[in-house]
């Protein structure tokens, strides 16, 4: 696979998988192609489901990372080796996947917001003031989930970012490290947010009078698609998430106090109650849980989906699926036989893996509930329902953080209270009952949400030892991806971190 470099605006002439969604890019010359009312339902839907065809790897980067599961198959070890952490990552193919396209996606929505503004009927009318700032809100929100990507998989190797929506002058975005990187996510999602409010509650995605009066959009955005209202309960999760890494990445950052195994640290408390305050106002949300949500694709959410029809995109974890086994050490944190939530996506395994790093692989196998056409999480309750655990978490209301998790675990897993094992009243006890309990919640559920917050509380080289033990390996502790050696060489690889 070749990886461009940061300024892939370049790139002309490629095609999306999925109905509905051609689209060339001439990111130099953007009105040179027809941005037209007649081309903008293709674009709008463009712009959705262009992150759906990096979800497999990405899943499989992140999973990995974390330790939880890993893709067994002799033709291909580095799926093993490279992502949970025996073989030290490569600069290109696996170790610097989350980069080319991402960019990409992001300068598509950048490209389409600046059309948004420019476009008229044929007599010459603009597109009214509340369904532009609806449309802009829309596509903001997900040029910022495309970064997010990249932050999310990159983490302290840092993001290329700086003024995405400007015309390509030669010079390369500055690489921002994570606490920069994650201030400009929060300021793009909270400009999205002002928009959405800008066009008020029931202003629908469309251009009134015109065959394009109403936008369709994906399936799996269909709880967030009715008008700007509804839609902004997706934003402010996706806010939420971003304050919640933005807060951490300032403690973690220069001059900051970040958590170890055995203390809080000091992340940014204004941003733990920001985020707070998001989910608890996002529609998506809801303490109210049910057994019926250990199956992600019932619960309350926005999705990526996929389909088995003639040239759709399939479910990427689907044809993989007989041979992704949990690790080890992950099983081995899980009561395997009663939690509803392990046994909504696991399976014992016909056979063990044989190919290289099987000693690390349990015997469980992810089968369940898995068909072409089964929708990936981009964000659902029990997320938000574990995001919101930690912010209470770094708040310091501890006690708060604990019962969320304890809802989950019997509500959704089925299991007696694990209450009385915890101090309610000490930071370590509630935050390791937190890491337990999500890892059977979110395992390979999208998002990487275990990774995130292994990395954000400073138990990575706590957590990420499986081959620490499994002679003859070395253990790299590997939890983020490297830039790629081509964007390294069109910065004469200067390519640290600016963190001022």
């Amino acid at each position: 696979m070749r990886l461009y470099k940061t300024t892939a605006i370049l790139i002309t002439g490629l095609s999306l998988v999925g109905c509905n969604e051609a689209l060339v890019r001439d990111f130099n010359t953007p009105t040179g192609y027809p941005h037209t009312i007649g081309s903008l339902q293709s674009e709008f839907t463009g712009i959705f489901s262009n992150m759906r065809v990096e979800e497999g790897r990405l899943d499989f980067t992140l999973e990995g990372f974390a330790r939880s599961a890993a893709y067994y198959t002799p033709s291909e070890v580095r799926f093993v080796t490279m992502f949970t952490g025996s073989a030290k990552l490569d600069d290109d193919n696996f170790g610097a996947l989350s980069w080319q396209n991402e960019y990409t996606y992001a300068k598509d929505a950048d490209t389409l917001a600046s059309i948004l503004q420019t476009l008229t009927t044929s007599a010459g009318a603009k597109m009214p003031t509340a369904n532009l700032n609806a449309l802009l809100g829309v596509v903001e929100t997900i040029k910022a989930m495309d970064y997010m990507y990249v932050a999310l998989t990159h983490d302290t190797n840092g993001v290329a970012m700086a003024a995405p929506g400007q015309p390509y002058s030669g010079t390369l975005a500055p690489i921002l490290c994570a606490r920069d990187s994650w201030k400009e996510i929060v300021a793009m999602l909270d400009s999205a947010k002002a928009d959405l409010d800008a066009a008020g509650a029931s202003t629908k995605f469309g251009w009134p009078g015109t065959e394009f009066a109403t936008m369709q959009v994906p399936p799996g955005f269909a709880s967030v698609s009715a008008n700007a209202g509804a839609y902004e309960a997706f934003t402010q999760a996706l806010l939420a998430r971003a304050r919640i890494e933005y807060a951490y990445a300032i403690a973690r950052g220069p001059g900051g106090n970040a958590p170890t195994v055995t203390s809080a640290g000091s992340p940014d408390q204004a941003q733990l109650d920001s985020a707070i305050a998001d989910i608890t106002s996002s529609a998506l949300y809801t303490p109210n849980l049910s057994v019926s949500e250990a199956i992600p694709a019932n619960d309350a959410g926005v999705f990526f989906t996929y389909s088995a029809a003639a040239g759709d995109l399939q479910n990427q974890n689907f044809a993989q699926s007989a041979s992704v086994y949990a690790l080890e050490g992950a099983a081995k944190q899980v009561d395997t036989l009663h939690d509803q939530r392990w046994l909504a996506k696991w399976q014992v395994a016909p056979a063990q893996p044989t190919s290289t790093g099987a000693a690390a692989a349990s015997s469980w196998v992810f089968t369940a509930n898995l068909t072409p056409s089964t929708p990936q999480t981009i964000t659902r309750n029990l997320e938000l329902n574990f995001l919101l655990a930690r912010a209470y978490l770094g708040t310091g209301q501890l006690l708060k953080a604990a019962q969320i998790v304890d809802a989950v675990r019997t509500t959704v897993g089925g299991l007696a209270s694990g209450l009385p094992g915890v101090n309610t009243s000490d930071y370590v006890s509630v935050r390791d009952f937190l890491m337990k309990e999500m890892l059977p919640t979110l395992i390979k559920d999208g998002p990487g949400e275990q990774l995130v917050a292994i990395r954000d509380l400073g138990l990575v080289m706590q957590d990420l030892t499986t081959w620490e033990t499994l002679a003859p390996f070395t253990d790299y502790h590997t939890s983020v991806e490297n830039i790629p050696s081509v964007e390294r060489e069109q910065r004469h690889n200067n390519f640290a971190p600016i963190c001022p």
